[in-house]
């Protein structure tokens, strides 16, 4: 009887962790779910893709002074982010209406390289600013509604793998961005290295019009049968408030008119508590890896004289671990909740934070000499990439998912 249930076991386990590609061979929807994993790609690509060329851009195209490079750097940064931030809120309600998925994709992808184009060509800084506001619109649009697509394509109970594997292909696109674009511009020249956007640009589009997407009369149906579901304390939160349990509720619900289902939408959302909680977690997170890329460099490069190489291969150890580390997490996310999961991982981070600052620190033992500073410091930023991935797509997974 043990040998039965440790192999019984034994085979639930080995099909739990098959399922973290499952969703990728689905009948019928493998080519959806491949070119939605690959072309989430595209916003954390265009982002870091301008980081290692950016002072180059603004001195020798746009004849920057050297002593506002920092300054401007740091603005065309935070522009990205800033409109991601405003424009979602209204693409996000857009995205809701439309009958089919896949054209506003293939939209968002044209805004997109529209903005690529005025960012390459640019020769005055307000041109960066205008072309980086539409990456930044059609990196949005694309991430929002893929999301979307995905949810319907692979189902709740299949999530969280399915967001672990998108989040490998995220972190790919992290560790490739700056590099691509640091070897090309020294190697080949200024346009070649643009060009290599332009293929992954390309190669998005391609993607979704191949993309097989169900019937506009399927999608009508997800959604009536979304709206019809009794919702309980599991469910997604998109689907109704725990109030809304019984069939007057249900059907005065799928008679509202498409304005104030919206504001029904953000009422119950933003009165939820674990809601607004995991919103927080991913405001927390998202402010931790946009501050890696602009505190690790000015840092080991004061503390330890490092130069691109060494900072590079560095930021490549904390990239790593998010990767390979991105469909176990999932796997765990959907056998045991977020919830645990999230705050082990928001513990283990917080002193390896505080070891980012103090590895070089004199008063230390570990710092004893530069060879444990530098080895402390490696080690803390490869133990930040293997908990990154508990801290991440927190409000998305808790909204969308049971």
């Amino acid at each position: 009887m043990s040998a039965t249930s440790g192999a019984s076991g034994g085979g639930r386990r080995q099909h739990s962790a098959l399922c973290a590609f499952r969703f990728l061979y689905s009948q019928n929807k493998s080519s959806t779910n491949l070119a939605l994993c690959v072309v989430r790609t595209l916003e954390s690509f265009l982002y870091s893709f301008i980081i290692p060329i950016l002072p180059y851009m603004l001195e020798e195209r746009n004849h920057v002074d050297p002593s506002d490079i920092q300054r401007l750097t740091y603005q065309i940064l935070t522009l990205y982010g800033v409109v991601s931030l405003v424009s979602s809120i209204f693409i996000g309600q857009l995205a809701d209406l439309a009958t089919t998925r896949k054209m506003p994709l293939v939209a968002a992808l044209v805004v997109a390289i529209i903005g690529t184009l005025a960012v390459a060509a640019a020769t005055d800084v307000s041109v960066i600013y205008v072309g980086r506001a539409l990456q930044s619109i059609g990196a949005t649009a694309a991430w929002i509604v893929g999301v979307a697509t995905l949810r319907a394509s692979v189902g709740a109970e299949h999530m969280g793998k399915a967001f672990g594997f998108m989040y490998s292909c995220i972190s790919i696109a992290e560790l490739l961005g700056p590099a691509i674009a640091g070897v090309l511009l020294s190697l080949t020249g200024y346009w070649m290295a643009w060009g290599s956007v332009f293929v992954v640009v390309t190669m998005n589009i391609v993607m979704r019009l191949v993309m097989i997407e169900g019937s506009d009369a399927s999608i009508a149906h997800e959604d009536s049968d979304n709206t019809a579901r009794v919702p309980d304390e599991e469910s997604p939160l998109i689907f109704g408030s725990n109030d809304q349990s019984d069939g007057a509720s249900e059907e005065a619900s799928m008679e509202e008119p498409a304005a104030t289902a919206a504001t029904a939408f953000f009422r119950v959302v933003l009165t939820q508590r674990r809601v607004v909680i995991s919103m927080l977690c991913s405001i927390v997170h998202s402010i931790m890896v946009a501050s890696y890329g602009t505190t690790i460099p000015t840092h080991v490069k004061f503390a330890f004289g490092w130069d691109s190489l060494p900072t590079g291969l560095l930021f490549a150890l904390l990239q790593l671990p998010i990767i390979l580390s991105s469909p176990v997490y999932g796997w765990l996310r959907d056998r045991v909740g977020i919830r645990k999961p999230t705050a082990f991982g928001f513990a283990s981070m917080a002193p390896l934070l505080w070891l980012l600052g103090a590895a070089d620190q004199k008063q230390f033992p570990w710092a004893s000499s530069e060879a444990s500073a530098k080895f402390t410091y490696v080690a803390a930023v490869v133990g930040i990439g293997c908990v990154t991935n508990l801290t991440s797509t927190v409000s998305a997974f808790e909204i969308t998912c049971k």
